[in-house]
């Protein structure tokens, strides 16, 4: 399934990501759901009120934001897409049946579309860890 990403590699980038959400956090006010949410959640969809703001509030010049990014950008462009592709996986987005489908998404798009889509997500620690399981590739 996965040709040239290795699991260490997205275990390293996955640790980043944690890294850089917990700063997010920190920089939030490690606020309660339930205090910036006024409708309560459904058993389906977002739950965090946060998460369409991604890793935005941390500076772009944030060591944590660097590093994922020089981390991700030095995957082959192939790597890339087999990350993208496990992030919509761990997301939900996609069965691991259709992985496939997946890598070919990420062929359609340009590797600067694909890392921005990767930082945006402030859960893709959880989502990386996910993906793998998901696919059989942990």
């Amino acid at each position: 399934m996965l040709a040239e990403l290795r699991s260490d590699q997205a275990q390293l980038i996955a640790l980043l990501a944690k890294t850089a959400r917990l700063q997010r956090d920190k920089f939030l006010g490690n606020a309660a759901e339930e205090d910036l949410n006024e409708i309560e959640p459904s058993s389906r969809g977002e739950h965090n009120p946060t998460a369409s703001l991604g890793f935005d509030p941390l500076d772009s010049d944030s060591e944590q934001i660097k590093s994922l990014r020089a981390t991700i950008d030095e995957l082959t462009p192939t790597a890339r897409a087999e990350l993208y592709a496990l992030m919509r996986i761990g997301q939900g987005h996609l069965a691991a049946e259709d992985w496939t489908r997946g890598f070919s998404d990420a062929a359609l798009l340009d590797e600067s579309t694909i890392t921005a889509t990767l930082l945006d997500d402030p859960d893709l620690h959880d989502h990386l860890i996910k993906g793998p399981y998901e696919t059989g590739t942990a």
